[in-house]
Order: structure tokens, then sequence, then C-alpha cells
């Protein structure tokens, strides 16, 4: 089941990538290539675990409990804000806005502080910004408020 889940994942994927209006080239991959990387892995790594589980003899183990599929769908739900909110408020207030609930949301049961998540968000954002803008010359979404 778990492999059948991601391989049609990756197909919806495939499909979502499918609709970025900016071509791929050697020369710059653009924003398809991250998310073309993760197909490949989703379908390879489902169609994988889809055989193993069929010609596997013993009773497969469940693969979340309940609190890790409503963690898992949170998580999705989040995701779906945050590329929302890119849209509108660009990547630089986005970013660190959404890791920090994603810090947040997987930090239960761990010792972890508001100001830690905080310098975390923030740095991860800062350091994604200067990778993408100043080593690989590549722009970030600026957002339509600003506009």
């Amino acid at each position: 089941m778990t492999g059948a889940v991601l391989v049609l994942l990756g197909l919806i994927v495939a499909v979502l990538v499918s609709q970025f209006r900016m071509p791929m080239t050697p020369s710059y991959p653009g924003p398809k290539m991250l998310p073309s990387i993760a197909v490949v892995g989703f379908i390879a790594c489902g169609a994988g675990i889809f055989v193993e589980s069929t010609l596997s003899k013993k009773e497969e183990k469940p693969f979340m409990l309940k609190a890790g599929w409503v963690r898992m769908g949170i998580t999705v739900i989040v995701l779906a804000a945050y590329v929302l909110a890119m849209t509108f408020v660009g990547y630089l207030i986005a970013t660190p806005v959404a890791a920090y609930v994603m810090t947040t949301l997987f930090a239960k049961g761990q010792k972890s502080t508001v100001k830690g998540r905080i310098i975390f968000s923030v740095l991860l954002t800062v350091i994604i910004y200067g990778i993408y803008v100043f080593a690989f010359g590549l722009g970030l979404p600026d957002g339509m408020l600003f506009y």
C-alpha cells in the first residue's frame, strides 16, 4: 500500500511539474529541476517498496499510526499554504514562517525553545536565499504584494 501511495504521489507531482511554464535547459534548469528529481525518487522508491511488499510473505506492519497520519496531513496543509503565501508575500516572508510552523510541528516531545526555532527558521531562510541568489544567480519569488 505504501509503495502504491508513493507512486501515485510521484505521478501527481509529475503532472503539477509539467504545468510549469518555464522550460528546463542545461544552462538553466529552472524551477522544474528539484521537483523532477523528487518525482523520480517517489516513483522509484514507491515501485521498489510495492514490489518488495508484494513478494514478501510476512505480515506488513502498519506504516503509521493515526497520530502520524494527522501530522502528515497538517504538513501537507502547511506546505500548500506556504506555496500560496509565497505567491503573495514572497520567499523572504513566507519561508521563515513556514519553517517555524514546521519545526514547531515536529518538535513535539523534544526540548526545543521558541527562540531556537525562530533562529533556525531565519538562518535556514538566509542560507537558502544566499545559495540561490549569490551562488546560483537565481531569483526567488518576490510576491505580488510588493509589485
